[in-house]
């Protein structure tokens, strides 16, 4: 058994960024750009977590195998497999978060350049930075459509992936060889494997509430 296999990777994109930040933000705004951030560190923090507490309980169980006992190998294959297909959806929902996101992210760079070139036209200083600002919020409802297509998947295959968890416990509980330290090894992954998956999944709701308050007031300081 490899354990890369069945830990969960890293969110390939994490956004750390909440848009370039040339023009100056009001207070409100630049509080919840904080909030944006504390969000997606504590995301980063739980996926590190998981990563090490699956890690250990993964040595557990294999340090307890006893040699030609093979209980655990279909259990362990099932979620192999869909982990591997949560991984590969949610690689590609990165992917078109990352590319809508990008293709925003260069409007609005062409947005600054705009205003730089308009500097002293008052006119055209305050059209330009309604423009900024439009597409800053365009932005951020892109990438909360890519949250919502990773909490989605997440959540599609939650119950699939905790099912295979529980079964790999079911095997080292029915399995007569098994030893009380693997039985227990196996639970103790059964449950950290289920309590990560909702961890990640609460985290990421955590951040598109974060990234939705602020699409709200980025909206209504466009008014102001």
């Amino acid at each position: 058994m490899a354990h890369q296999t069945f830990i969960e990777g890293l969110e390939g994109r994490v956004l750390m960024s909440a848009t370039p930040a040339p023009v100056l933000f009001n207070a409100t705004i630049k509080a919840d750009r904080l909030e944006v951030k504390a969000a997606l560190l504590k995301f980063r923090g739980d996926i590190a977590a998981c990563q090490s507490k699956l890690l250990k309980d993964f040595v557990a169980i294999r340090k307890n195998i006893a040699k030609g006992d093979t209980s655990l190998a279909a259990p362990f294959q099932q979620l192999r497999t869909d982990v591997k297909a949560m991984q590969t959806q949610l690689r590609a929902d990165r992917l078109t978060e990352a590319a809508n996101a990008l293709a925003i992210e260069s409007t609005i760079k062409k947005d600054i350049v705009q205003i730089i070139k308009d500097r002293g036209n008052a006119t055209a200083e305050a059209a330009d930075h309604a423009k900024l600002m439009s597409d800053r919020v365009a932005l951020q409802n892109a990438l909360i459509a890519g949250l919502g297509s990773r909490i989605a998947t997440r959540e599609a295959d939650e119950s699939t992936i905790a099912a295979d968890a529980q079964a790999i416990m079911t095997a080292a509980q029915n399995d007569p060889s098994a030893s009380a330290a693997l039985q227990a090894a196996a639970a103790t992954f059964a449950a950290d494997r289920t309590a990560c998956l909702n961890t990640l999944a609460a985290d990421l709701q955590a951040i598109a509430a974060a990234r939705a308050t602020l699409v709200n007031d980025l909206t209504a300081a466009q008014s102001t």
